[in-house]
């Protein structure tokens, strides 16, 4: 299937690797089909892109780049996941200067790539909404 995108123009997709956020993203409910596009130069991070709005495409960086990041799930963000999520990803806000670049740590993005569904969690733990990826200072 063919999607029109934001930063990358006319792309061809394959319809199985859509994800439905079953909790959908804050403040973007009424879009709930995406799909992650990476770029094997740029490791860890990949754009979210709505396959309903162009327009709309997140950039999210891998959990893994945040050593000893593991913040709390509640059941019922599991239970909607099918019991289980097999990636974690976060929403980054990308700067000017690079090297500013946070990432929010509250609200992690879980996917089950198992059963192509997504939630955007909120942690009880006490954790940034903005920290600084590359220089793992507060923002």
């Amino acid at each position: 299937m063919q999607i029109e995108t934001r930063d990358f123009g006319l792309a061809e997709i394959d319809e199985k690797d859509v994800v439905t956020f079953v909790k959908p993203i804050l403040g973007f409910e009424e879009y709930t089909k995406f799909v992650m596009i990476m770029d094997q130069d740029i490791q860890g991070f990949a754009w979210l892109q709505s396959t309903e709005e162009k327009e709309l495409c997140f950039i999210i960086a891998n959990a893994a780049l945040i050593e000893g990041y593991k913040p709390s799930v509640d059941q019922e963000t599991l239970d909607a996941l099918g019991g289980e999520y097999t990636e974690m990803w976060l929403m980054a806000s990308i700067k000017e200067e690079v090297a500013k670049t946070t990432v929010n740590l509250k609200s992690p993005l879980l996917f089950n790539m198992n059963s192509f569904t997504a939630v955007q969690a909120v942690s009880e733990d006490d954790l940034p909404f903005r920290f600084a990826i590359f220089g793992g200072k507060e923002k």
